[in-house]
């Protein structure tokens, strides 16, 4: 069965279709994977609830150890500042990540395919990854924590759903580390450093540090489920780049003369020995990779990748 790599390799492959036909496909990939995890998430246990809470509590004792505990003082920051600053935070948080995503991914893939391909996939393995963590590590928030002294923004501002009427659409309350808001905000700041945007490199670090105090200040999330979200985003970045390293180096390798590894090796070949993908030709200073699969015969003396 292929890996999950290999699937969202075949997935960002440019097949050579039109524009309209691939533009089609990333709709709906990304739509009917984001309706999936919705679902998924939510479908995890949402009752352990003394599970829940007692890791939150390690978690800011963990936290109070290393000096970092600052959620409420970051919090009050904010709305000593304004309180409409914090009631635009908690707006900011539950809106501003959509657009930015859509925005971000829908100019990438006009502007720069290459780009896209590997991002997108980024984004779909940092999905599939909390899913799992948050089925095995659920944590309250810090909105919920009794005598924490934080003040349940998205509850003053009336974005939580009434009692009862919570569906498979709605959010896992204990999904909390790691914090996707950061992750993919990360991801949408690196995809335009990547870019090298100027103006997009400005709007994305300044919407990357709202967004890093937003999740904080709203009670949402803890300063490590911001540090858990950076990791995340790192760990989706090297299992994107294993596989092409694992092929450099099987590619450029120094290998054995391939007659040393099969006894009674055809004669009419060439004495000198062969790499592993490539061809002799007139000069042969110059090769040229051929395709897998690529039959032995003619003059060229193909060989099998």
């Amino acid at each position: 069965m292929p890996s999950l790599v290999t699937y969202l390799g075949f997935l960002g492959r440019n097949t050579g279709h039109t524009t309209r036909f691939l533009a089609t496909r990333e709709v709906i990939l990304l739509f009917s994977t984001y309706l999936l995890y919705s679902v998924s998430k939510n479908m995890i246990d949402s009752t352990p609830i003394l599970q829940a809470f007692s890791n939150a509590w390690a978690l800011v004792r963990l936290e109070e150890t290393l000096g970092i505990a600052h959620e409420s003082k970051i919090q009050v920051w904010a709305s000593l500042h304004s309180v409409a600053f914090l009631n635009f935070l908690g707006y900011f948080y539950a809106i501003a990540l959509r657009i930015a995503l859509l925005g971000s991914a829908a100019y990438l893939f006009i502007k720069s395919r290459r780009l896209y391909w590997p991002l997108r996939n980024m984004y779909l393995i940092t999905m599939v990854t909390a899913v799992v963590i948050f089925a095995v590590y659920p944590l309250a928030p810090p909105r919920m924590l009794p005598g924490y002294g934080m003040t349940d923004v998205a509850q003053v501002l009336g974005m939580l759903p009434k009692e009862g009427s919570r569906s498979f659409f709605g959010y896992n309350e204990f999904a909390a580390m790691p914090s996707l808001h950061i992750a993919w905000s990360s991801l949408i700041a690196f995809a335009w450093f990547k870019l090298g945007n100027k103006l997009g490199i400005v709007l994305s670090s300044a919407y990357l540090a709202l967004m890093t105090l937003a999740v904080v200040a709203t009670a949402n999330h803890y300063i490590l489920d911001v540090v858990a979200g950076v990791l995340l985003l790192l760990f989706a970045m090297w299992l994107i780049g294993l596989p092409t390293s694992v092929k450099k180096m099987l590619e450029y390798r120094d290998l054995r003369d391939l007659r040393q590894m099969v006894k009674g090796w055809p004669q009419p070949f060439p004495e000198s020995g062969f790499i592993v993908g490539y061809h002799r030709t007139v000069n042969p200073v110059v090769s040229r990779p051929i395709a897998l699969g690529t039959p032995f015969g003619d003059a060229a003396w193909r060989i099998l990748a």
